[in-house]
């Protein structure tokens, strides 16, 4: 037993830590993406929890195009509903 040893708080994920998944995608601006990349480049294990972010995205694209396209008929159904909901909003 380790008395006076206190259990470490959980910690909540930093505003850095929170911005990996949308560095791995590609889609932070220029200024974020050059704090995620100083950030990486400082902290070994932010760059491996980013890697496995990056991993993860890779993963997650392989399985979406393994669902194939939808069909024809699911297509004109979605154009239809699109089609409809346009006037709606400018009126």
């Amino acid at each position: 037993m380790m008395a006076g040893r206190k259990a470490m708080p959980k910690q909540r994920p930093g505003e850095i830590e929170m911005l990996l998944p949308w560095h791995a995608a590609g889609t932070l601006n220029a200024r974020d993406t050059r704090r995620i990349d100083e950030a990486l480049a400082r902290d070994p294990e932010l760059a491996k929890q980013y890697a496995a972010i990056c991993e993860e995205c890779v993963e997650i694209v392989h399985f979406n195009e393994g669902l194939g396209a939808p069909s024809a008929r699911v297509l004109r159904e979605l154009f239809a509903a699109i089609d409809q909901e346009l006037p709606r909003r400018l009126a």
